[in-house]
């Protein structure tokens, strides 16, 4: 198994892609600390993983707030003594026309989708360092190169931050055996897509040049990729995971 004896935190575990990556790194292996403010989702991710052999434990945590982060961290060291990897999966989006996004809803975007990245990555830093070893995996998107097709100026500049953020992370880390990528997924087929409605879904997929939506798992391949020793030559990379939707 790839990650046999890692200790991985996955925010946003509780539906989707984040759910998914947790249990492919579970039966990979890993212990998984798993988060969400969907408390009960995040607890049957939980509850699968462990129906099938795999350690684990699930929090209600708002990666927005600095304190909820800290304790989060805290609940991990608790339990496992160290922290291997880490993936910034938690995030919001909604379309929404500039003209109609106001102050509030603006930096409610960027602070759950971007500041939640600064504060995670900022605690595992500082544990991974002192083990001169670490993964972080950051969770962009196609929307922050393209300026969002299917979604709000907000979320796509989020993103685009949370891409170089990455980079930043990995320029500062990389003496310290820490490896900092992300994923930049184009359309994927999650509750989230689904309630874009069968019409939106039909003229994007014909965008796409293999003709189809990702799925959750192809997303989670990829994590796993970068989080396993197979990419222990990669860092401040973004992986395009699109059906070729952006190819650059």
């Amino acid at each position: 198994m790839e990650l046999e004896g890692r200790v991985a935190l996955i925010t946003g575990a509780a539906h989707g892609i984040g759910e998914e990556i947790a249990k492919t790194f579970a039966a990979e292996g890993a212990s998984v600390a798993l988060c969400d403010l969907d408390e009960d989702g995040v607890r049957q991710t939980l509850d699968e993983i462990m129906a099938r052999g795999g350690n684990g434990f699930a929090m209600k945590v708002n990666v927005a707030d600095e304190e909820d982060v800290r304790a989060l961290f805290e609940a991990v060291i608790a339990r496992y003594g160290t922290l291997d990897i880490l993936v910034n999966n938690a995030g919001i989006c909604r379309n929404v026309p500039i003209e109609d996004i106001d102050s509030e809803e603006w930096d409610r975007y960027v602070t759950v989708n971007l500041k939640s990245v600064f504060l995670c990555s900022k605690q595992a830093v500082r544990i991974m360092r002192e083990k001169r070893y670490g993964r972080i995996i950051s969770m962009g998107s196609a929307a922050g190169k393209l300026g969002g097709v299917v979604a709000g100026a907000h979320y796509s500049a989020a993103k685009a931050g949370v891409m170089c953020f990455t980079k930043s992370l990995a320029l500062q880390n990389a003496s310290y055996g820490i490896n900092a990528n992300a994923i930049a997924p184009g359309p994927v087929a999650t509750r989230m897509t689904e309630a874009w409605g069968e019409e939106l879904n039909r003229a994007f997929t014909e965008k796409i040049p293999l003709k189809k939506y990702g799925t959750p798992n192809d997303v989670a391949q990829v994590a796993l990729f970068l989080a396993s020793d197979r990419a222990q030559y990669l860092t401040g990379e973004i992986i395009d995971v699109n059906g070729g939707l952006l190819m650059d």
